[in-house]
C-alpha cells in the first residue's frame, strides 16, 4: 500500500497532466470557435448576443407610500416590555 507521501506526490503529477490537457483541451476549442466565426463571419452580437438595456427606475405605487406607517404598526410594543415606556 502507498504510503501518504507517495499518494501526495501522485496527486502532484496527475493534477500536472490534468492541467496541461485542460490548457490543450482550451487551445483547441478557442481554435474552433474563430474558425467557426472566420467561416461564418459572426458579429460579437451574434455570438455572446445584444447587451442588456438597464430597467429605467419604477414610480412607486401609491400603495407602497404607506409601507412606513405599516412598518409602524408593526412594530407597536404590544406586551408592555419595551425600554421606550420607561
Amino acid at each position: 500500500m502507498a504510503t501518504y507521501r507517495e499518494l501526495l506526490a501522485q496527486k502532484r503529477e496527475l493534477d500536472e497532466r490534468i492541467e496541461a490537457l485542460r490548457a490543450e483541451a482550451a487551445h483547441e476549442a478557442l481554435a474552433n470557435v474563430r474558425a467557426a466565426i472566420a467561416e461564418f463571419g459572426f458579429t460579437p452580437d451574434e455570438v455572446f448576443g445584444k447587451p442588456r438595456r438597464e430597467k429605467a427606475a419604477r414610480r412607486p405605487r401609491k400603495s407602497e407610500g404607506n409601507a412606513g406607517k405599516k412598518r409602524e404598526r408593526a412594530n407597536l410594543d404590544l406586551f408592555g416590555d419595551s425600554a421606550d415606556n420607561s
